[in-house]
């Protein structure tokens, strides 16, 4: 047994104590983000980190100097939500490495379809369930824990190791890209601790959040011929990105990533059985590739405006077509900016962490990641390689009874205390 994952083994008890604590802290975001309960939670990981030996940094998000980057965010308020980085110094001479995830989670929604309360961890059938170990304190207490592993081995890191506790991810990830902006990134490679199944992720789909917005014209259910309805003018344009998708699905093309969607997340209009409904709004997400071939066979990289000039185009195409809705067309906006990532395969922070966890798990996969994360501040914004992978999955986040593998918790440390060791040396 390695010195590592025999310290790992020795403090097993002592490691999921210490995510218990760390869900125990209600950090769900409030109204997706516009405000949040973060800061207890960080003031205790300040605290344990820096009787680590790290250098402790606590501010602020601040919207003045973070609204003219791409990916921003806005309407979000930072009082008491503070970022927290804990820089752990090398010796000199080495490759840095920042570790980085969030410390908010979703709300809970409702106690009663919880198994257990969703702020006391419990464990049952290998499994921890709690708000937030999946998404993603179960990573961020990783990353913590393999830092903590490699000091208490012995090994001393030749270069500096960064562990930033972000908030407002869930909101859009203006965290992450404050600390960016307003702390500088000048890391060799950066690793986002989201739950990948301890697959290396290289690369993710992008996002837009939009709204559509219908007018119908309204009169009395039993006279509905002689109104227009705005609910049935929106099934119209739902099925007609339904065509759309279709479309993509055939025509686009990237092998690490699912192909490109729509989603219809909400949607409400009129105001009674009785009335033909004068109103609807529609909020749906579009993801697409971050690069795609086309139907050429070459590669080429998306531009994200022309995906959301496709959209609009092909909506209002349709709605000029629409006796009611040409001379009524449907208003769009887009209020959520979610930019795809994506580092390549060859290089070294993937293919040498896709080793190490190989080591560990016995399973080496570069794949491609389909939700949006934080990712894409650093390699869009800062310029540094980046890459995903952590414990938990995508499918166990935003549910109710969320959990985390127990056994994967462990991986994930060991994973990440060898890939300290290997990067940094």
């Amino acid at each position: 047994m390695s010195k590592i994952k025999k310290i790992i083994h020795d403090n097993e008890e002592k490691y999921i104590r210490f995510l218990a604590k760390l869900v125990a802290f209600d950090t769900s975001v409030i109204r997706h983000g516009e405000d949040g309960q973060e800061a207890k939670a960080q003031e205790w990981l300040a605290k344990y980190l820096e009787n680590l030996g790290c250098e402790i940094e606590m501010f602020e998000p601040d919207n003045e100097k973070l609204k003219e980057y791409p990916g921003y965010n806005a309407g979000h308020s930072y009082v008491n939500r503070p970022n927290l980085i804990a820089t752990y110094k090398g010796s000199g001479g080495g490759k840095t490495l920042v570790l980085n995830g969030h410390v908010d989670t979703m709300p809970s929604g409702d106690l009663a379809r919880w198994k257990y309360n969703p702020w006391e961890m419990t464990e049952e059938d290998g499994k921890l369930y709690g708000l937030g170990t999946d998404d993603m304190k179960g990573g961020l207490a990783s990353a913590i824990l393999a830092l903590q592993t490699v000091i208490e081995s012995g090994y001393q890191p030749r270069g500096n190791i960064s562990i930033q506790s972000v908030v407002d991810e869930e909101g859009g990830g203006n965290g992450s890209l404050s600390c960016i902006v307003e702390r500088g990134c000048n890391a060799d490679g950066v690793i986002i601790a989201e739950g990948t199944n301890m697959e290396v992720f290289p690369v993710n789909r992008g996002c837009w959040l939009g709204e559509i917005q219908v007018d119908g014209k309204p009169i009395h259910a039993s006279l509905k011929g002689f109104g227009e309805s705005a609910i049935e003018k929106m099934v119209k344009i739902m099925y007609s990105l339904d065509e759309l998708e279709k479309k993509w699905m055939t025509t686009k093309r990237n092998p690490l990533l699912a192909p490109p969607t729509f989603n219809y997340g909400y949607i409400q209009g009129g105001v009674a059985a009785s009335t033909v409904a004068d109103h609807c709004i529609l909020k749906f997400e579009v993801d697409y590739f971050p690069s795609e071939i086309d139907k050429y066979g070459c590669w080429h990289k998306v531009d994200k405006q022309d995906v959301r000039q496709e959209v609009e185009d092909h909506i209002f195409a349709m709605a000029k077509g629409d006796p009611w809705m040409k001379d009524h067309l449907p208003k769009i906006t887009w209020f959520q900016d979610c930019s795809p990532f994506e580092t390549d395969t060859s290089h070294p922070l993937v293919q040498q962490l896709a080793d190490v966890a190989e080591e560990v798990t016995g399973k080496r996969v570069i794949n491609g990641m389909s939700a949006g994360c934080d990712a894409r501040h650093f390699t869009n914004v800062a310029h540094v390689p980046t890459v995903v992978c952590g414990p938990g999955i995508c499918h166990n986040a935003h549910v109710y009874n969320e959990y985390l593998p127990k056994q994967q918790y462990f991986e994930a440390i060991e994973t990440f205390a060898n890939m300290i060791m290997e990067w940094t040396n």
